[in-house]
């Protein structure tokens, strides 16, 4: 079973809607959202776990205990089968949910500066970005390198501990990753729907099967 969630958080701007949603969060989900200094980065970290909620509640799995691996990546402690990433940019967030390893991210597609992508892609990578014709299809090509590959080092567990430029994104009809970073079969999608983003998962041993659903935070609150 796999599930992807995307919402703008940004009706949490709302102080009532905002409270209900802190009201509703878990101890460690508010001491986060408290860390943050802008509005816009509360609510949406209130609206990842809003999304998550929901995602595990279509598994079953009605109260949930997160745990933290060696990488920082949280995961559902006790013998659930059921595993998780979630991403945020702008007001947007996305919740992706699976029975297999996954990761998920999403990306606001801005300007982009070529230089972090020749210091930290792959050469090939790099030099596709740069081969595009217009500014427009620049930025969106990196930034759908940069989801993809985030994607990617989410599922492996391995975070910031593995460089963007130990594996190289291969963008085929079907999309691959060449590495020697872990042995099992990887799988990638990407998703249109979310306005002025890119939406990446990559999942281990078996394809991600489910759609994108764009949902009303308010509906869980």
């Amino acid at each position: 079973m796999d599930l992807l969630f995307a919402a703008d958080t940004g009706v949490l701007s709302d102080d009532c809607l905002f409270q209900a949603a802190y009201a509703r969060a878990s101890e460690e989900r508010q001491r986060k959202t408290d860390r943050y200094r802008f509005r816009r980065d509360q609510c949406a970290s209130l609206g990842a776990e809003l999304l998550l909620r929901k995602a595990l509640e279509d598994f079953g799995v009605r109260s949930p205990v997160f745990s933290c691996g060696d990488a920082g990546k949280p995961y559902l402690a006790g013998e659930n089968g059921v595993f998780f990433s979630l991403s945020h940019s702008g007001a947007f967030v996305l919740c992706a949910a699976s029975d297999c390893e996954i990761g998920a991210d999403i990306e606001t597609v801005r300007s982009a500066d070529l230089r972090v992508a020749k210091r930290f892609f792959r050469e090939g990578e790099y030099e596709r970005i740069a081969a595009r014709e217009t500014e427009a299809e620049r930025n969106d090509t990196f930034f759908r390198y940069w989801t993809l590959k985030e994607s990617f080092v989410k599922a492996t567990g391995r975070g910031l501990r593995l460089p963007l430029n130990r594996f190289e994104i291969v963008l085929n009809e079907e999309i691959s990753v060449r590495q020697n970073e872990d042995s099992r079969a990887w799988f990638f999608r990407e998703f249109d729907g979310v306005p002025g983003c890119r939406c990446a998962v990559c999942k281990a041993d078996a394809p991600f099967t489910a759609e994108l659903r764009i949902v009303n935070i308010r509906d869980f609150l």
